[in-house]
């Protein structure tokens, strides 16, 4: 008997471990069934699902960094006061007085950037291998809405160290909520608590970034997940000749029990189902990428060494950088150039060529809503790479196009607008 059975088996062990160790793939999803943790993973997933090309894991590193910020976040909150009289001293004390307070406000600085970066990824990521399509359409619209509540998350927490970068940045961005048609003013003025930003801006954007936003966003990554646990037992890659038309597989179709291990094959569609027992040793055949694997141990496996990388990464640059902490807000001392916060540098760049109704209202919101009905409005029934060009090339056209003009606004702009190289004067704020 080894460790592990002896532990299990003492009168400590048996009143912690009340399932049974898992033998056959049967226990084991049976198992998987049965806890609370596990079930927010499906059972089984294609081999293909556990390679780092097929999701590079941003998904995970999404959820590890909004971890990071809930912790570090939370130890933040004992030493800050959402004040203009409190709130800079608050944030030196952290920097100078607080045991590793400095370093917890490089992580959270940090991990809410690397957060904004991970999400658009992931979602460029799914859009390129065509998971949006039928039937994940709500969950790719759950992911807009995510991307949405993240951006606003760090847009709220850009104001509270109150010093200059913070008051002006969030100056800018919310200039642009009065340009949107008939409440513009209303929203600007809900936002800000007044005709300009101060103290009751500084508390409401306080509440919005510890609590609305937080639970906001635990709830569309719960329904996220949810949704990804139950379609996930619907794949979306073509079986077949490729030249025939692809019949998609909608949930609710009756299913009968997998035979000798194999996928159900349903429409021209794979469905993962639970192998019975383990196949016998001289039945064995190498796994394709299409083939159905347990879930634990392969893909969480690999999802902890992702964690664990990506919260390494954090703490290194942590370690390395400190989070910028310019003088105290000061609403006399215009700088020049006023930047908003770099994820929406493109946005303001645009500010400077266009009118503030186009540049600041239509063009986001046309942004979200289209990626909202991306899925439905996408007819075309195939899933690789390979049969969706023009989608593809469209989507890198304006990827390519929006991340020029982040650049731009972010490293490229300088007093007064004017363009300046920035090895020669750097403008660009974190």
């Amino acid at each position: 008997m080894n460790v592990k059975e002896r532990v299990r088996d003492s009168t400590i062990g048996r009143s912690i471990f009340r399932i049974p160790e898992r033998v056959t793939e049967r226990d084991r999803a049976a198992g998987h069934w049965a806890s609370f943790l596990m079930h927010l993973y499906p059972v089984k997933v294609r081999r293909v699902e556990l390679t780092f090309k097929y999701s590079a894991f941003l998904g995970v590193a999404s959820l590890v960094l909004f971890g990071s910020l809930l912790v570090s976040g939370i130890f933040l909150m004992f030493f800050y006061v959402p004040s203009p009289a409190n709130a800079y001293g608050n944030i030196q004390a952290i920097q100078t007085e607080v045991p590793f307070g400095q370093y917890l406000r490089n992580v959270h600085r940090w991990s809410a950037h690397l957060m904004v970066l991970a999400v658009a990824a992931h979602m460029a990521r799914v859009f390129y291998r065509g998971a949006y399509k039928s039937p994940k359409e709500f969950n790719w619209v759950i992911g807009v809405l995510l991307l949405v509540v993240t951006l606003l998350l760090s847009f709220t927490g850009y104001l509270l160290p109150w010093d200059q970068l913070a008051y002006w940045a969030v100056t800018v961005g919310t200039a642009m909520a009065s340009y949107v048609p008939i409440v513009g003013d209303q929203v600007r003025d809900l936002l800000l608590g007044g005709p300009t930003v101060g103290s009751a801006t500084l508390l409401r954007f306080y509440v919005l970034h510890v609590a609305v936003l937080p639970v906001a966003l635990v709830a569309l990554v719960t329904a996220h997940l949810w949704r990804w646990r139950k379609d996930s037992m619907l794949t979306t890659d073509e079986i077949g000749d490729p030249d025939e038309p692809v019949a998609k597989l909608q949930p609710g179709l009756p299913m009968t029990e997998p035979a000798n291990g194999e996928p159900i094959v349903l429409d021209g569609k794979r469905v993962l189902g639970v192998v019975p027992g383990k196949p016998a040793a001289g039945d064995r055949k190498e796994l394709s990428d299409e083939d159905p694997v347990m879930v634990w141990p392969h893909l969480l496996v690999r999802h902890a060494v992702a964690a664990l990388a990506v919260l390494f990464v954090v703490l290194l640059i942590a370690l390395t950088f400190d989070a910028p902490l310019k003088e105290i807000a000061n609403p006399t001392d215009t700088p020049n150039p006023e930047k908003a916060p770099w994820y929406f540098a493109a946005l303001q760049e645009l500010l400077a060529h266009f009118h503030p109704l186009v540049a600041g209202v239509l063009v986001p919101g046309a942004i979200v809503m289209g990626l909202m009905a991306l899925p439905y409005m996408d007819r075309n029934p195939r899933f690789g790479p390979e049969f969706r060009r023009i989608a593809r090339i469209t989507f890198t056209i304006f990827m390519v196009i929006w991340i020029i003009l982040t650049l731009i606004g972010f490293a490229f702009r300088g007093p007064s607008w004017s363009w300046v190289w920035p090895w020669e004067e750097w403008h660009g704020e974190l």
